[in-house]
């Protein structure tokens, strides 16, 4: 039980000692574990504005597109979403090498070899990159259900707007959000979920490096159970978390 657990000290070895609240104090005052918070809180918002949102905007204008242009560019949107995130994180490591990756090579090509960086080694540009690959990887998922979200939107409503004389903004604002609006709570949480529980990404491209910067809670947790055999104090940054995501998601 992780809330019995997050009371004691325990390594998984010698038998758990209860210490109360301890494990909570320790959280509260421990300096890498307030910025991996942040970061993950961060991540939570960055993922709300830019996949949710964003998500819904391009599937209002995808819908105005004709239909095999809609279907190339939902296939194009999808594809990461049927990879996993480790092979997404390993695709994203090559794009970010620094001596030969794609994103330097493509810079150099284009004349701005100037812009060259080392991005995963940049305390500048580190949690940027990781934050790019998951949202890029999950755009895909709140696109397809926005776009399912209109599809299911029947015709007539459309077609007694335009007989109406309703311009495009004026249906989008009047029809397709307010009948979008449970599909869109449904983008926000999964979104927001994603955001605060980012992991392989961070273990795969840095390993919450450099130094703690990209370190998120979860990776924090990571650390204390399987590096430092703290099982109880992890225990309490996923108490801790749950409790930030019922916060999050009221």
């Amino acid at each position: 039980n992780i809330v019995v657990m997050s009371l004691q000290k325990t390594d998984g070895l010698t038998p758990a000692k209860f210490i109360g609240f301890k494990n909570f104090v320790q959280l509260f005052t421990d300096d890498g574990f307030m910025r991996a918070n942040l970061a993950s809180l961060g991540l939570c918002l960055l993922a709300v504005i830019c996949n949710a949102i964003l998500a819904i905007a391009v599937s209002i204008l995808l819908c105005t597109l004709g239909p095999k242009t809609q279907k190339i560019l939902r296939t194009a949107f999808i594809i990461p979403l049927v990879l996993s995130i480790s092979v997404i994180s390993q695709l994203w490591l090559t794009i970010y090498h620094a001596d030969w990756g794609l994103l330097n090579t493509m810079l150099d090509k284009i004349g701005l070899g100037f812009l060259q960086n080392e991005w995963l080694i940049n305390p500048k540009t580190a949690m940027v990159c990781i934050a790019i690959v998951g949202m890029w990887w999950m755009f895909g998922m709140d696109l397809l259900m926005s776009y399912s979200g209109i599809k299911a939107i029947p015709e007539s409503y459309f077609e007694a707007a335009q007989l109406d004389g309703a311009g495009f903004w004026q249906t989008v604002r009047h029809i397709t959000l307010p009948l979008l609006k449970d599909v869109a709570k449904m983008c926000v949480t999964i979104s927001a979920i994603g955001g605060l529980f980012t992991f392989p990404q961070v273990y795969i491209m840095t390993g919450g490096g450099p130094g703690d910067l990209t370190t998120t809670v979860m990776m924090y947790m990571y650390k204390q159970a399987f590096s430092n055999q703290r099982y109880g104090l992890a225990a309490a940054v996923g108490l801790v978390v749950i409790l930030e995501t019922c916060v999050v998601l009221a």
